[in-house]
């Protein structure tokens, strides 16, 4: 039985707590040498109750802690803990006073006193690193350290996923994953959570530590290898009922929101003739670009229904393809882009949601099941690594959630898997023979021979594992959620779930409440309804309509009203609504400005304002958009949510408009997103004379003639250039107020659109809103010629020239090198610009400092000020004082003096 850690501190000074979670389970780890004389080094004391720890645990053990007791960059920078520096060093001789010559206190930088101790030849059973969580400072002290690590030797690092540095180049998890990847092969991992846990392995015992070169720096970039799309697998299951139905989902959860794995592979396995999914879920798997792949599996454990996952996981791998392979199970779905970042790793899940069938050690009744297992896969039981279930967070002998695996192809992970299943099987290890559970799963309840070998497929991976020596990364707790156990308290912050498993709780019937549909959970905006749209999962799924030519484009399309603010758009947009074209669900509400409405999506607008911000811009930039952060893993947080909303607002509308003139600026990017969601961009690009838009914008917001002229160009410019790959067609504002039939007729004709309603049964409605009147601010050509620049004037002839004569290579030539110059001018006006902007911030800094400084100045003069005033009244109005000028008043009464 585990000792009362609790006694072990009693009466010591001690002001901060960072480890005594571990403690049960470095003492699962730790038990086999704990009657041992063991070597023990810590890096990193503080007050001691790391070391307290190690004396009390193991009685025999020699400890030598290194510290300088003077705090690192951390304990300065929160002041928390700058205040307890004082005192530290007091604290740690006091606490550790009674263990006497047990322990060897090192007072230096641990640079210094690693080197000293490797001259000395100084040899260590265990390792723990807890000094300066700064990267390079983590590495080093690993890199001098491990020399003198013996053979079987373990070595703890702590805080490994800790965030407290803003940089990831400066935190911990970057220094121990370059000093892992240095030394693969030559340890065996243990436990890998918020510590890292590893086992030396391959060193002679008598060998002679050699002295280290010095550590090489750590690079600037994370060594751990994030695959790239055309580098990773999705495989799945797809079978007929209720699986067919997740796996529709799943795939097309991955195509919306898997990010940059949004177009990897996917296999749906289908492993059995007699469960073949429906002719229309087949159709709709190729129109998502989904691999069906028919297989005939003679399981060896049939009535064992994920023996199927097993056996077609062996068989994805034993097959060519990319190199890493994701395992999925069916009854989940991918909300934002996954982290199957491997490293040095040779696979990457998340643990078991709960204890199950798991071993917590020595006394647990299903210990001795997992040592025949050992026993029967060839595997130590003490190097399998430990744990924590994801739900209550217990610590157990390795256990892998089989929901989300990703594992390196060469590694023949689940060949291995399949191997040590077939032989438990034959072996007939069931570990619930006698009490099989009930189990409510994705597929209905399960009970009896169905579950007898339940848990087995995760144990068997484990095994394949250890007995590899293969490490298994553990994913964040954001990846293969388990929302059946949802509670507020512990879960991970909503907005950054990424997977999540849902088990029964989307199908149709299920009695147990849905978090994400009745609020509880609240996930970013466009995946509720995304979801809502597709629920709830029913066995038979209605017909969707094969593409018999996978090569030709998809059917639907999205019509991209590209135009500068004030030029029209909202009009344009009214007019296609009113043709059929599908508008948002969730439009801004008309206003004073727009008084028949923007027709734009409030959602979308949002989320491009967030966009333009996160680039460093705004909707009244006129500067160019750095195309390489719209590139930049920064900015596929906005990708994802554009994409949510996108399916949230027009679900599965063949034909639907996106109206926001910002969409000018990042044509590229909203064209990708589309093209994710296999959806045909057309744009409508409407024009008016720039002079106009400029008195609107001046009217509206304000803004200057001379910067809305620019934010015109900017805006028409790119939306001209970017929109050339795209069917497209110029609308002039003033004709289309004429005559819209015509044009609509033309853009009908350009881009290949058949408008739902036709023009004749659309009149009346478009005739309330599109009038004259709407036509505020009017500009001639000749008012433009006089108060407009030339670069400004030219374009809007060439564009006009475009809308009236039809487009041509000599047209886009002058408008590129138009843009080129802009472009250039940018270049150069806005880094004056930004550099005045920087002046004058720096101006109202200076002033709002001294207003400040003053202000306090001011506050100090009216409290000495009124101190005065208060000792002065409290002084008249005391006895002293009265006794004092008695003489006084006296003197001042004339009848006294009469007297």
């Amino acid at each position: 039985m585990d000792p009362d850690y609790s006694a072990w501190f009693a009466g010591k000074s001690l002001s901060t707590d960072w480890t005594s979670g571990f403690f049960p389970l470095w003492a699962t780890l730790l038990r086999p040498r704990r009657d041992e004389a063991l070597d023990v080094l810590e890096i990193g004391s503080w007050e001691g109750r790391s070391a307290l720890f190690f004396l009390n645990y193991f009685g025999k053990c020699r400890l030598t802690c290194i510290d300088t007791f003077g705090g690192s960059p951390e304990h300065i920078q929160r002041q928390k803990w700058s205040d307890q520096l004082a005192h530290v060093e007091q604290r740690f001789d006091s606490n550790l006073a009674a263990f006497g010559e047990r322990v060897e206190k090192i007072k230096s930088p641990s640079s210094q006193a690693l080197a000293r101790l490797i001259t000395d030849e100084r040899r260590f059973d265990l390792v723990y690193v807890d000094g300066s969580h700064h990267s390079a400072d983590v590495q080093s002290d690993a890199v001098f350290s491990w020399p003198m690590v013996r053979d079987g030797g373990i070595v703890i690092f702590d805080d490994y996923e800790w965030t407290f540095f803003a940089s990831e180049v400066e935190r911990p998890k970057l220094g121990i994953d370059s000093f892992l990847s240095v030394h693969a092969g030559q340890y065996r991992e243990l436990y890998r959570g918020e510590q890292i846990i590893i086992q030396k392995i391959g060193v002679g015992r008598n060998e002679r530590p050699a002295v280290p070169t010095r550590p090489s720096p750590v690079p600037r970039e994370e060594p751990v290898n994030r695959p790239q799309a055309e580098n990773v697998e999705f495989v799945l299951i797809a079978e007929a009922g209720i699986l067919e139905a997740q796996a529709l989902l799943l795939c097309e959860s991955i195509r919306c929101f898997a990010g940059s794995y949004s177009q990897s592979p996917i296999t749906a396995v289908s492993p059995r003739s007699s469960r073949r999914p429906s002719p229309s879920t087949i159709d709709r798997l190729e129109q998502l670009g989904v691999d069906y792949l028919p297989i005939e599996i003679d399981s060896c454990c049939p009535q064992y229904g994920t023996s199927y996952r097993i056996h077609s996981l062996a068989h994805a791998e034993r097959r060519t393809g990319p190199p890493v392979i994701i395992q999925l199970d069916s009854d989940a779905i991918f909300i934002a882009e996954p982290d199957f970042s491997l490293g040095t790793c040779s696979a990457a899940a998340r643990p078991v949601d709960s204890k199950g069938m798991c071993t917590t050690g020595p006394g647990d009744p299903f210990d001795p099941y997992w040592r025949q297992l050992c026993a029967l896969a060839g595997v130590d039981y003490e190097h399998l690594p430990i744990v924590r279930t994801s739900v209550n967070g217990l610590a157990v002998r390795a256990s892998y959630n089989g929901g989300l695996i990703a594992a390196k192809r060469a590694s023949g992970l689940f060949q291995r898997t399949e191997d040590i299943f077939r032989r438990l099987v034959d072996a007939n290890m069931k570990p619930w023979a006698g009490a099989e559970p009930v189990y409510n799963t994705g597929t209905g309840i399960l009970q009896g021979d169905a579950t007898a070998f339940w848990g087995t497929s995760q144990a068997a991976f484990s095994l394949a594992a250890v007995a590899g020596n293969h490490s298994v990364r553990l994913l964040p707790a954001t990846h293969n959620f388990p929302l059946h156990n949802f509670n507020p308290a512990k879960a991970p912050d909503p907005a950054r779930l990424v997977h999540i498993h849902y088990h029964g709780l989307f199908n149709e019937g299920s009695a147990t409440a849905n978090p994400i549909l009745d609020g509880t959970l609240a996930l970013p905006a466009g995946i509720r309804e995304w979801l809502e749209a597709r629920l709830p999962l029913r066995e038979a799924q209605p017909p969707v309509a094969s593409i018999p030519d996978r090569a030709r484009h998809s059917r639907r399309k999205a019509i991209l009203v590209l135009g500068m603010h004030r030029s029209g758009t909202s009009m344009l947009a009214g007019t296609i609504a009113a043709l059929g074209s599908a508008p948002p669900k969730k439009p801004l509400r008309a206003d004073g400005n727009n008084p028949r409405g923007y027709w734009e999506s409030a959602p979308l607008n949002f989320a491009n304002n967030d966009l333009l911000a996160a680039a460093a811009s705004s909707w009244h930039d006129w500067r160019p958009l750095d195309p390489q952060w719209l590139r930049s893993p920064a900015a596929e947080h906005h990708r994802h949510k554009i994409k949510a909303i996108l399916a949230s607002e027009f679900g599965d509308e063949p034909l639907f408009f996106i109206k926001d003139p910002r969409i000018c600026r990042f044509v590229p990017f909203m064209s990708s997103i589309l093209a994710e969601m296999q959806i045909d961009p057309v744009a409508l690009l409407p024009l008016r004379n720039p002079l106009e838009v400029a008195c609107s914008l001046e009217r509206r917001d304000g803004l200057p003639l001379a910067k809305s002229l620019l934010l015109w160009l900017r805006h028409v410019l790119e939306a001209e250039f970017h929109s050339r790959h795209m069917p497209r067609c110029f609308i002039r504002h003033e004709r289309f107020l004429i005559d819209w039939r015509h044009h609509v007729d033309l853009a009908a004709e350009k881009t290949a659109i058949t408008w739902p309603t036709p023009s004749d049964k659309a009149e009346t409605e478009i005739g309330r809103f599109l009038t004259a009147d709407l036509h505020h601010q009017r500009a001639t050509v000749m008012e433009l010629r006089s108060d407009v620049t030339p670069l400004i004037r030219t374009a809007y002839d060439i564009l006009c020239t475009m809308a009236d004569d039809g487009d041509s290579q000599e047209l886009r030539d002058e408008l590129d090198l138009m843009r080129a110059k802009f472009d250039d001018a940018c270049d150069v006006v806005g880094a004056a610009v930004a550099a005045e902007a920087d002046h004058l911030r720096g101006e109202r800094d200076a002033i709002s400092r001294a207003y400040q400084e003053l202000s306090l100045e001011r506050n100090a003069l009216v409290h000495d000020r009124n101190r005065l005033v208060s000792k002065r009244a409290a002084l008249l109005a005391s006895s002293s004082w009265r006794r004092l000028t008695a003489p006084l008043r006296w003197m001042r009464s004339p009848s006294k003096r009469r007297k």
